[in-house]
C-alpha cells in the first residue's frame, strides 16, 4: 500500500515502493521524484508542481501522476502518463471525480475514484471496465505484482471489513472471483505476495493482521496479533519469493514495524480446550477462543524517529562480501537466514534494517544498517 499523507514538513504527498522494491516514488509540492534503492540517489525529478500520486512500472520509463489540485493545470481529475526518459506525455485520462489510487502492473492499468474503479489494458489504455463500489474516500485497494493472475482486491463495503477479488483478465476486465469478510471494521491496508496467492489485509482497528489464500480466500490462512492497542496500519508487505517460509511485515503508527513467518502456528492444549467451552456456551465462541491464541511477530523493529507515517518492504539478504562459500542468506535447513527491510517515512528518511538469525531461540538480531535522506539527489 502507498502512503498518502496530508504534507510532511518536507511537503512530501505521497510515497510509495514500486513493484519489486528497487525504486521508491515521492510526490510532493514540487513535483515528482524517483529515488533508487541501488545507488542511494535520487535517479529522475520532475518540478511539475503539487502532486499528489505517483506510480512507477517496476524500474521502467513508465510514469503515472496525478496532480494535488493546488494549480487548475494540475486537477486531481486528471491522470497523467508519461516517458521519463523522454520527457514526452503518452496519455491524459481524465475522470469524473478525484483520482484516489493508481494501480498499474505489465498487463492492467486501475484508476480509483471513491465510487468508482477504472481498468485500462496497459498496452493500449482501452477502458475495459468500469466498476461500480462501495464508498472507499481512502481509495484503499491491491493489484496483484504479477500479471497472470492479475487480481484487484477491493472493499466490498464502507462499514465492515468486507472485500471482493476481481479476476481482471476474465469477461470484460473486472469479472468477480470471491468475496470474503476480512475483518469486522473496514479495511485500510490491503498486499498481495509476488504470485498473486496470498493477499494482507489490516482492518481500521489494526490489532489483528490476515492472511487469505487465493483465489478461493474461504476462510484465513493466517492470522497474527499485531498488539492489544489500535494502531493505525500505513504498510503491509510481503517478503519477496526467495524468502523461506515467506513473511509478513507491517508498519504502524505507532513507530514500529513487526515482522510475521507465514507457517503454521501449534496451538496450546489450554486454548484448544477453552475455544471448546466457549463455543458450547456462547454464539461465536470458537473464534473468540481462537483470537485467544493468535501467534505474535517473531521481530518488532522501532524507528528512532518519531512515530510518522511509513511503508514498508523485504528485501532477500545478498551474499556475504568475506568470500564465504555458503550464501549468507540460507542455513542448511533451507530457510532463510537474513532479510533487509527498508522503512522509508513521510518525513523523507529512509531506514535500512538487517535482520540475522531469523531462527534464533531469543529471537533475531536486528541493526539499523544505513539511514538515507530520500530528497537529496546525492545520497
Amino acid at each position: 500500500m502507498p502512503l498518502h499523507n496530508q504534507r510532511s514538513s518536507l511537503g512530501i504527498l505521497y510515497l510509495n515502493f514500486n513493484q519489486d522494491a528497487r525504486c521508491i516514488t515521492i510526490a510532493d509540492a514540487k513535483g515528482i521524484k524517483i529515488y533508487s534503492i541501488d545507488t542511494h540517489k535520487v535517479c529522475y525529478a520532475a518540478e511539475l508542481g503539487a502532486v499528489s500520486i505517483c506510480e512507477q512500472l517496476f524500474c521502467t520509463s513508465l510514469l503515472g501522476w496525478v496532480g494535488a489540485g493546488e494549480q487548475p493545470v494540475l486537477t486531481p481529475r486528471k491522470l497523467t502518463l508519461m516517458n521519463s526518459t523522454t520527457q514526452s506525455v503518452i496519455q491524459e485520462l481524465s475522470f469524473p471525480t478525484s483520482v484516489l489510487a493508481l494501480q498499474i502492473n505489465r498487463k492492467r492499468l486501475v484508476v480509483v475514484l471513491e465510487r468508482r474503479v477504472y481498468v485500462h489494458a496497459l498496452e493500449s489504455l482501452e477502458l475495459l471496465e468500469t466498476l461500480d463500489t462501495a464508498p472507499n474516500a481512502k481509495g484503499v485497494c491491491a493489484l496483484t505484482v504479477c500479471a497472470k493472475p492479475c487480481l484487484l482486491a477491493l472493499p466490498s463495503s464502507a462499514a465492515s471489513g468486507k472485500l471482493r477479488i476481481h479476476d481482471l483478465l476474465a469477461g470484460g476486465g473486472g469479472s468477480v472471483l470471491s468475496e470474503l469478510a476480512a475483518h469486522n471494521l473496514n479495511v485500510v491496508a490491503l498486499a498481495w505476495n509476488h504470485d498473486g496467492t496470498l493477499l494482507a489485509s489490516a482492518s481500521a482497528k489494526g490489532t489483528v493482521l490476515r492472511v487469505h489464500r487465493m483465489p478461493a480466500a474461504a476462510k484465513q490462512t493466517y492470522s497474527f496479533r499485531r498488539g492489544t492497542r489500535p494502531a493505525a496500519i500505513h504498510s503491509l508487505a510481503f517478503s519477496p519469493a526467495s524468502v523461506r517460509p515467506a513473511l509478513l511485515c507491517a508498519a504502524s503508527g505507532r513507530g514500529t514495524v513487526h515482522l510475521y513467518r507465514l507457517e503454521e502456528h501449534e496451538r496450546s492444549p489450554a486454548v484448544v480446550a477453552a475455544s471448546g467451552i466457549l463455543a458450547t456456551v456462547i454464539p461465536f465462541g470458537q473464534s473468540v477462543g481462537d483470537s485467544m491464541d493468535l501467534p505474535r511477530c517473531f521481530a518488532t523493529l522501532r524507528l528512532p524517529c518519531q512515530a510518522v507515517p511509513a511503508i514498508c518492504a523485504i528485501h532477500a539478504a545478498s551474499r556475504r562480501s568475506s568470500g564465504d562459500s555458503e550464501d549468507a542468506s540460507e542455513c542448511s535447513a533451507g530457510d532463510t537466514k537474513e532479510v533487509a527491510v527498508l522503512v522509508a517515512t513521510a518525513e523523507g528518511i529512509l531506514y535500512e534494517y538487517a535482520v540475522r538469525n531469523l531462527r534464533a531461540p531469543h529471537g533475531p538480531a536486528c541493526a539499523l544498517e544505513q539511514e538515507s535522506f530520500l530528497l537529496r539527489a546525492d545520497s
